[in-house]
């Protein structure tokens, strides 16, 4: 009899074992991982966004999504960021829109020039033109979400530009649809990523870039510039994109996407709130350095507006009628909006 008890306890026990075994095995199994790439730094503001993009998933989920995120383009370089999670690469990117030319005919209009100085407004332009036509240039992604800066502005090395004629023949850092403003306004644009543009500055090969103003301090462009042209009229806007790749998001339990999409939500506000934060970080960090920031008077703001604005929306027009997209409704879109979400977001102070 004792014999016979003995045999149940061992197989109870075993039982149990086995039981806790199968169910470790199912927790372990049921983890996912995921590679994030990055163009940013780790320690750039939006570097560390990214982190906390990583975290609120993992809290969201429970711990079953771990997101491991590439800074500084280690995984996949910024102009290939795109393409590496098309590929597989990675399994989720942050990739600036106008690094790769051609590839979005429609989603290009949020980057043409004319915002007030609010993040707000650049970024929840971006996800209502989205939302709004569901463009196909990304059907080979899953967006999670995007989010745009305020407008850009020209920062020289030497010269300060107070007029139109003092940008001919200035060579300015810039990209998409900000390389056609620059040379409408009579510099010569130099494609580069902004990541890689404070040795040019230093060494003169460029004699300026457009940018936003955080870079005055988080990409130290106020040791190698001098001058900050503002002229919010022409100034540039980046899209960026935070995308999946299409099968690692079909792949994924109902649930954890429903955490996705809850996290993305809070995501587009925050990505606003920060550019507005460093935004005024880079104009108090530089003024307090001594660089020069130069407003233009009414009068010459507006032959910047009448000699550049008129080109960039042309262009932007030729290019999506000849990729077959609905430019010119994207565009109307794009200025009922503007006017809507600049009453709601005012201009940002500086001062």
């Amino acid at each position: 009899m004792r014999n016979i008890l003995q045999k149940l306890r061992l197989l109870a026990v075993s039982s149990l074992v086995s039981m806790a075994t199968i169910g470790l095995a199912h927790a372990q199994g049921d983890r996912i991982t995921l590679k994030y790439s990055d163009l940013f730094p780790a320690q750039y503001p939006f570097g560390k966004l990214s982190q906390e993009y990583a975290e609120a998933i993992k809290t969201a989920t429970n711990g079953r999504v771990e997101i491991q995120v590439f800074p500084s383009g280690t995984l996949t370089p910024p102009a290939q960021c795109y393409e590496g999670v098309v590929q597989g690469l990675a399994d989720i990117c942050q990739a600036v829109l106008a690094y790769t030319p051609g590839r979005f005919p429609l989603m290009n209009v949020v980057d043409l020039p004319g915002y007030p100085v609010n993040g707000n407004i650049t970024t929840q332009m971006a996800n209502r033109i989205y939302s709004e036509f569901k463009p196909k240039e990304f059907d080979d992604v899953q967006v999670l979400y995007l989010h745009a800066h305020p407008p850009g502005h020209i920062l020289t090395v030497d010269k300060p530009v107070k007029a139109l004629e003092d940008l001919k023949g200035l060579r300015i850092r810039a990209t998409g649809q900000s390389a056609e403003a620059v040379t409408a306004l009579g510099a010569a644009p130099v494609s580069m990523p902004i990541t890689q543009t404070y040795e040019p500055l230093r060494r003169k090969v460029v004699d300026g870039t457009d940018g936003s103003l955080n870079t005055l301090r988080y990409y130290r462009f106020a040791e190698v510039t001098n001058f900050s042209t503002l002229s919010n009229a022409v100034g540039y806007v980046s899209t960026f994109v935070i995308a999946m790749n299409k099968q690692k998001w079909n792949s994924l339990p109902d649930d954890v996407k429903t955490a996705f999409v809850k996290v993305n939500a809070e995501f587009v506000q925050k990505a606003a709130d920060l550019w507005n934060t460093i935004e005024l970080d880079g104009y108090k960090f530089a003024k307090d350095k001594g660089h020069t920031f130069i407003v233009l008077s009414p009068e010459e703001e507006k032959r910047w507006q009448e000699t550049a604005l008129p080109v960039v929306r042309k262009n932007f027009i030729e290019r999506a009628s000849k990729a077959g997209v609905a430019g010119d409704k994207a565009l109307e879109a794009r200025d009922k909006l503007m006017t809507e979400l600049g009453v709601k977001y005012p201009p940002i102070k500086r001062d």
